[in-house]
């Protein structure tokens, strides 16, 4: 993760009085806050939300009533890794590599930043279920898992633990795609695998100065509708 992090975000030392947690939140124009003890001890957060809480419950509640957990990720996830975290509390701290608290990541920054990358990321997902579809209709699943597991090491049973890059390695064996019978390169589209990689990692890292953005509809669209006229 990176750009889209609101970077050295203000932070609370408890105890605090609710008129420095407004102002600070006001003036900055955040929506939550985290709550320390020490540079690298969190506490929780304090949030809208949670304020309006505290005080609708007792309208002399302390600082302390308003604090609520708070879930810190590290800065080298992947932020399609912790994507059911943040729909499910709705913002993240994000630890630096001194564990210290570097950064916030909310649904809204999501929302705003990377819409324009809604697209190829859910095309990304519909192309690993093809991929996928195709490859356990149509190969054995023992001679694929030989082909891309052959020490053992990942104990792989099934079609469904397969990686992207299991795929591909599949795919560019020759034994197993002559197994699939299409008429169709194999080189070129091994090729296009790759390239579609390559998007698909710059994806989960929104990388802004790679591939992944309008320019990759069009190939992960046509990746997909060969999947399907092909893959049955």
């Amino acid at each position: 993760m990176g750009r889209h992090l609101k970077a050295d975000p203000l932070r609370l030392d408890p105890p605090a009085e609710f008129e420095e947690v407004f102002t600070k939140m006001r003036l900055n124009g955040y929506s939550q806050l985290p709550v320390l003890n020490g540079p690298r001890n969190l506490r929780g957060a304090v949030t809208w939300e949670s304020i309006a809480r505290a005080r609708y419950a007792d309208v002399a509640a302390p600082f302390a009533d308003a604090i609520v957990d708070a879930h810190a990720v590290s800065y080298a996830d992947h932020l399609i890794d912790v994507l059911p975290d943040l729909e499910r509390f709705g913002f993240l701290l994000v630890k630096d590599q001194t564990n210290q608290i570097a950064g916030i990541i909310t649904v809204a920054d999501v929302a705003a930043e990377y819409g324009a990358t809604a697209r190829p990321f859910l095309l990304i997902g519909d192309l690993d279920r093809q991929l996928r579809r195709v490859i356990s209709e149509g190969l054995d699943v023992a001679e694929v898992i030989a082909l891309c597991d052959p020490d053992g090491l990942r104990k792989l049973t099934a079609f469904d633990q397969l990686s992207y890059g299991d795929y591909q390695q599949a795919l560019s064996n020759q034994k197993q795609w002559d197994r699939l019978n299409w008429p169709l390169g194999r080189k070129s589209f091994t090729a296009r695998l790759d390239e579609l990689r390559e998007i698909r990692n710059e994806l989960m890292h929104f990388n802004d100065k790679g591939k992944a953005g309008d320019s990759a509809i069009p190939m992960l669209r046509n990746m997909i509708e060969l999947l399907r006229e092909h893959g049955g």
